[in-house]
């Protein structure tokens, strides 16, 4: 199954819009030397790599996946890519699912980070401690376009002038060999890293890169995949006074070996420098979302297993939200102490929490959300907040067949690493506010 596997690294080209090739188009028309605005590039992508571990931006990822109009089979890869070329991928594939994600990123020396938005603190694992499941892959914020240029062994051919939409621009094709990759994918539980080519778009007047593309090689079997595309389109984005590079849109493409795909279409908002002030943390430490310590908060203790209604207060489009919005709610009765006499939190108190997966089935449309609460306001105190889902009461479009010991009642699984969330499926692609769900308390 393509969604069960992670890439990390560098990325490649969905199918962009062909280029207008001139006559000659293998002579340069232009003035520019090939070489000097190559160079020229070189050295403004790695300036702008020495900046950009003082920024952060909000990563959204579209995540769309097809299935074969005439079924899964499997198949060689030469035969399975000549045949997509022959015939239009989107007259064999059908849009089955699609969902959303939405990330804090930053670039350490080490590779991309990653957390959920505003959580202050970058984790120091794989991007799929977050997104355990699913197509997703790294290297769009700035990993890949610097893995090009950073290696010593990098290859480059000028292929000539090429015209888009009236501008001309300067085409180079490269390749990264696997000795000199940071392209790594997840094949079952190993790593393996490998080679990959592409091509480069490049404005003469400014060496500024406008285009990139890049093709995996063939993938390993075990991968269940014969390779990734990616494009990446890019802009300069204002920061701190000066220009920043970064893709204004990128689209990956998985290409599985039994004819299912999944594209991913990746957009970069709200980018920022971090400040002296900044609650940022990068591994262990105290971090924005955690709460401060005090005597007020540490006193309540809630009890375990108190069941704990909470009404959404916030409404979620499937065509808008993405797994890391925030979400909030409020205490539908007070939560009492083990005898039920003090009320340790009042009805009606505010609850925060978040989105942990927003995915919309097509046909017929159905929207899935996953999510958790993590903290609770009392007396005007953040109170961290550990709830787990109350699974005898179900899922609340399901309350009218009792509980989930009836017989024969059908039972949905939550994915793996869910079975702390609450999951839960609703016929159309909105959730109004005033949804009640059902927990627990229960340790962190």
């Amino acid at each position: 199954m393509l969604a069960l596997f992670l890439f990390v690294g560098p990325m490649m080209p969905a199918q962009s819009p062909p280029l207008q090739q001139p006559a000659l188009a293998q002579e340069t028309a232009s003035e520019e030397d090939p070489t000097d605005v190559l160079m020229r590039l070189r050295d403004q992508v790695l300036a702008h790599g020495r900046m950009i571990p003082n920024h952060t931006c909000v990563e959204t990822i579209q995540r769309d996946r097809y299935e074969p109009n005439a079924g899964r089979a499997m198949k060689a890869c030469d035969t399975l890519l000549a045949k997509r070329k022959q015939t239009p991928y989107f007259m064999m594939l059908r849009l089955e699912r699609t969902d959303r994600l939405r990330l804090d990123v930053a670039l350490s020396y080490e590779g991309e980070m990653y957390s959920w938005p505003g959580a202050g603190r970058f984790e120091e694992g794989d991007i799929i401690a977050l997104v355990p499941d699913g197509a997703v892959g790294t290297g769009a914020f700035a990993s890949l376009v610097l893995g090009v240029f950073e290696g010593r062994n990098s290859r480059y051919e000028f292929e000539g002038d090429v015209t888009r939409e009236g501008r001309r621009l300067m085409e180079y094709s490269f390749s990264v060999t696997q000795e000199e990759s940071h392209y790594r994918i997840k094949a079952q539980s190993e790593w393996v890293t490998i080679g990959y080519t592409g091509t480069l778009l490049v404005d003469p007047r400014t060496a500024e890169l406008v285009q990139m593309d890049v093709r995996t090689a063939e993938l390993p079997p075990e991968s269940n995949l014969c390779e990734v595309d990616t494009t990446m389109e890019y802009g300069m984005v204002a920061l701190g006074g000066g220009g920043y590079l970064l893709p204004k849109t990128t689209r990956q493409r998985f290409i599985g070996r039994d004819g299912g795909e999944a594209e991913n279409t990746i957009t970069f908002a709200s980018c920022r420098e971090f400040k002296s002030e900044s609650t940022l943390a990068f591994g262990e430490g105290q971090t924005a979302d955690r709460v401060a310590p005090n005597a007020a908060a540490a006193a309540l203790k809630l009890p375990p297993r108190v069941p704990v209604t909470v009404e959404l207060t916030t409404s979620i489009r499937g065509d808008q939200a993405a797994a890391g919005d925030r979400i909030e709610g409020r205490l539908v009765t007070a939560i009492r102490d083990s005898q039920k006499q003090a009320a340790l939190a009042p009805e009606g108190a505010l609850v925060v929490g978040r989105l942990m997966r927003v995915e919309t089935l097509v046909s017929p449309l159905d929207l899935t959300i996953a999510l958790r609460w993590e903290t609770l306001e009392v007396n005007g105190m953040k109170i961290p907040l550990s709830l787990v889902p109350n699974r005898r009461i179900g899922n609340p479009q399901m309350e009218r067949h009792g509980a989930l010991r009836q017989r024969g009642l059908e039972i949905k699984l939550p994915l793996p690493g869910e079975g702390r969330y609450g999951v839960y499926h609703f016929p159309g692609g909105r959730v109004e506010s005033g949804l009640r769900t059902e927990w627990l308390t229960g340790e962190r």
